[in-house]
């Protein structure tokens, strides 16, 4: 009865050991959450109005092209206004280069996309702030550009 118990035991502390991610960018930033960094810097901009908080697999979908892998936390806020391309969003990836990588081209189309039928966002969306350090990534778009760097580097302690 008691080896069950103790194997019983044992098996559950082992899968809990592999359902907490365990990964490099987690082990070097042990304590950080994503959600609420987002939602600290949201509410830092002054955009808690107009933003709504995607679904990760919207985030994926719309950011890393579907490839789940590419981060292992994340949350994006964006804007409800239609027209507005304020977003917000932490990444925590194993590869930062690759992330910024998935950014920049996330920023070129909706880039594209804006230049056609919202011209006044194209600055934002030329001038966004991508921050990154240790397995994190930060991007914000936002119409204080110097705000929302300062805001992006107090997170990413740049």
């Amino acid at each position: 009865m008691l080896k069950k118990f103790v194997s019983s035991l044992l098996a559950i502390l082992l899968l809990a050991g592999c359902a907490s991610g365990g990964s490099a960018a987690s082990e070097k930033n042990p304590g950080f959450s994503a959600a609420s960094t987002a939602q600290e810097i949201v509410k830092d901009l002054g955009l808690t109005d107009s933003m709504q908080e995607l679904k990760q697999k919207n985030v994926v979908r719309m950011f890393f092209q579907g490839q789940e892998d590419a981060v292992t936390d994340c949350s994006v806020y964006r804007s409800t206004d239609n027209g507005n391309s304020d977003t917000v969003g932490v990444f925590v990836t194993n590869d930062n280069a690759k992330v910024k990588e998935y950014l920049d081209a996330y920023l070129k189309d909706i880039k594209a996309q804006t230049e056609t039928y919202f011209k006044e966002e194209v600055f934002k969306i030329s001038n966004a702030v991508v921050e990154e350090k240790d397995g994190i990534v930060i991007l914000v778009i936002a119409e204080d550009i110097e705000k929302a760097r300062t805001t992006a580097r107090i997170f990413t302690n740049n």
